[in-house]
């Protein structure tokens, strides 16, 4: 980067991707020797505050676990509101919700849920007598999962 900065005069923003506190000093040396504008993006957690401050401006990234927890809460909230809560649906109402999020995350997302047995589906007969697959959650351990979605 300090070869950049000293060979292009057109180059006016530099774009950094991370965290790590060791950038601050080439960071400190393009804003205040070489005037640039320094633009970091770091990932929510792992991102060094002197890092941050060095920059001119600087974007905290969700992490995987951060996404998860918004997608479980969206899950969460369908599954409080349904009365014949199905997991196809979760899943449809969670990916409208995330608009651009592929299925595939909120269902990978659902499916940690069930392996941790926070959600689990069971056959229900309704009205009819006809079997028909429904979520049930344990809402003792949802409680763990919904206070880290509150945190992000």
């Amino acid at each position: 980067m300090y070869q950049k900065a000293l060979s292009s005069d057109d180059i006016e923003v530099f774009i950094l991707f991370s965290g790590d506190g060791h950038f601050s000093s080439v960071t400190s040396f393009l804003k205040n020797f070489y005037h640039k504008q320094v633009v970091i993006y770091g990932v929510n957690g792992s991102f060094s505050k002197q890092l941050r401050e060095t920059a001119n401006s600087f974007y905290t990234m969700p992490t995987e676990q951060d996404l998860n927890g918004s997608y479980y809460k969206t899950v969460f909230d369908y599954l409080k509101t349904s009365q014949r809560p199905r997991l196809d649906e979760a899943i449809e109402v969670a990916a409208k919700k995330h608009r651009g999020v592929p299925k595939q995350k909120i269902a990978a997302a659902v499916k940690k849920l069930m392996e941790n047995d926070v959600i689990s589906e069971r056959a229900i007969a309704n009205s009819k007598g006809k079997k028909q697959k429904m979520l049930f959650v344990d809402w003792e351990k949802a409680e763990k999962y919904i206070d880290s979605a509150n945190e992000f």
